[in-house]
């Protein structure tokens, strides 16, 4: 199929996907529905990253990210959360960059090791951060969890150190 009828496709597609939003949001209301646009946007993006050949792997990043922040927001809309409680649920957002890093990595066949080890290290703050709002970990862990990080920094740099050796 050629680029223009591509092109024409998906803004039928566009178009399509507006109007059942827009039927949805009328029966749902807007205050309940608004987190499918970050949803959307990042099935875009995916959808892209697949049209693309499985190239630009980039998009993976950004179309995870989109999508897990839309779901994690409709938590709230629909009252599973309450929008206070977001003092203690904040940990999920960089919880959220960590796992698109991860599927960043996996996009890109595991050769960048540096994108795994900040997903690794996004998903750590994520998780402990989360511990510690929920109460599963004493405040004091925030005096010592950043030597993780340190660890993490320090495993990264003698690997990426062992990459260059072996290279030459």
């Amino acid at each position: 199929m050629s680029r223009d009828r591509l092109g024409v496709v998906w803004v039928g597609l566009a178009f399509i996907t507006l109007g059942i939003v827009l039927l949805i949001a009328q029966w749902i209301g807007w205050e309940e529905i608004w987190p499918i646009f970050p949803i959307l946007g990042g099935v875009a993006f995916l959808v892209g990253y697949a049209i693309s050949g499985f190239k630009d792997s980039g998009l993976v990043f950004v179309g995870t990210g989109a999508t897990l922040v839309g779901l994690f927001l409709f938590g709230f809309t629909f009252g599973y959360f309450e929008w206070g409680e977001m003092k203690t649920l904040w940990p999920i957002f960089p919880l959220i960059g960590g796992v698109a890093f991860l599927a960043l990595f996996l996009a890109e066949r595991g050769r960048d090791a540096g994108t795994l080890g900040v997903g690794c290290a996004a998903m750590i703050v994520g998780v402990v951060g989360l511990a510690v709002t929920l109460g599963f970990l004493g405040p004091d862990v925030y005096k010592w969890w950043p030597l993780l990080l340190v660890l993490l920094g320090i495993v990264a740099l003698v690997g990426g150190v062992f990459q260059m050796l072996r290279r030459e």
